[in-house]
């Protein structure tokens, strides 16, 4: 199998993606307190935290990606 790297713009659009799904998830535990949607939005905080720490890690602009913001206040 051939292996494709991605673009910077291909990973912003896909940071960018997992952020609006993270605000739609922590809008749903807003809506509806439960487990489910809380391990939910958890998830979301574990990930843009990994990427963001590894775009970090590499010294790459983390406001380009839009993770130049506090998960706590998105999640």
């Amino acid at each position: 199998m051939m292996s494709k790297h991605l673009t910077e713009a291909e990973l912003e659009f896909i940071v960018e993606r997992v952020i609006k799904n993270a605000e739609y998830a922590a809008e749903d535990y807003k809506n509806e307190k439960n487990e489910f949607n809380d391990g939910r939005k958890l998830a979301y905080y574990e990930i843009l935290d990994t990427i963001r720490n590894e775009l970090e890690a590499r010294e790459i602009d983390l406001s380009s990606f839009g993770l130049g913001i506090v998960l706590e206040k998105l999640l």
